[in-house]
């Protein structure tokens, strides 16, 4: 990171403003730009003081940059590519954060120029809230970043970048990230989604924790989500039918009547479960 003068950030929201504000805290001296779009958005950063500086033009933003992170929905961070590609200095290393691989990187192949190197990135962390105010700045501390462009010529760097963050990057190749993140993640929002518009409204007052915590997520911002299926739609329409096949298994069970079956599921079940909660405890 040495060698790393100026970032910039596009999309300074939850993601982009908590990295923003982790590069700052890690590496003082770096000039972290950031992009607004529109005049509101100016004023709310403005006055957040999440970056060094702020910039109205794209073009100013990526100027001279080391690194550009595109830290948009997956269809923004493709139409991105198409417009900093102009402006893109030599080694210029682009970066996304977003939650489908596939797509962003046959995107970047086609839209980048080979003067510039493109690494795809994944942290898994976030949250349910949306917007530059909620900005964390040890977001990204004990969590995974997996890297899906191991061969890329600026990964050296930004696998340091990640790690001095104090992340974990795991380096995986776009086509595995995009099925494993189906089921540990995309499908997960759906059924979320689905849960939460499954259930009378006259019944919320009466909800549990239980339903509380299975919904907590349908709170997702809907432009980021949408984006995260359409782009990802195989392996998610895949895993949902996979899932409808489980929950139909389970109902069999549940009408066959038979307690020791239910309850031997359920246990099988439980020890999965005790499986993820000690995987999250654990320190990377």
């Amino acid at each position: 990171m040495k060698s790393v003068k100026k970032i910039t950030i596009l999309g300074v929201g939850f993601m982009g403003g908590s990295l923003a504000r982790a590069l700052k805290k890690k590496f003082p001296s770096i000039l972290v730009i950031g992009y607004a779009r529109s005049k509101a958005s100016y004023g709310k950063l403005i006055k957040l003081k999440i970056v060094d500086k702020l910039e109205r033009s794209l073009a100013k933003a990526v100027v001279d940059s080391d690194i550009i992170i595109l830290a948009s929905p997956v269809l923004s961070i493709i139409e991105h590519f198409k417009k900093i590609a102009p402006h893109l200095k030599e080694n210029a290393i682009v970066i996304d954060l977003g939650s489908s691989k596939e797509v962003i990187e046959r995107a970047a192949e086609k839209h980048l120029p080979k003067k510039a190197s493109f690494v795809g990135c994944h942290p898994l962390c976030g949250s349910d809230k949306s917007g530059a105010q909620f900005f964390n700045p040890d977001l990204y501390k004990g969590s995974i970043c997996l890297i899906t462009s191991a061969g890329g010529k600026g990964a050296k760097t930004i696998k340091e970048m990640w790690e001095k963050l104090g992340s974990k990057a795991v380096f995986i190749n776009s086509r595995q990230h995009d099925k494993m993140l189906s089921a540990t993640s995309h499908l997960t929002h759906l059924i979320s989604f689905s849960l939460t518009d499954f259930v009378p409204k006259n019944y919320l007052k009466f909800a549990a924790a239980s339903l509380k915590d299975l919904t907590r997520i349908s709170n997702s911002p809907a432009n980021v989500w949408a984006d995260i299926f359409l782009s990802n739609k195989k392996n998610v329409l895949n895993d949902l039918d996979k899932f409808v096949k489980t929950l139909v298994n389970f109902g069999q069970l549940i009408k066959k009547g038979k307690r020791e079956d239910i309850v031997d599921y359920i246990n099988h079940i439980n020890k999965k479960h005790r499986t993820i909660t000690h995987l999250a405890k654990q320190k990377l």
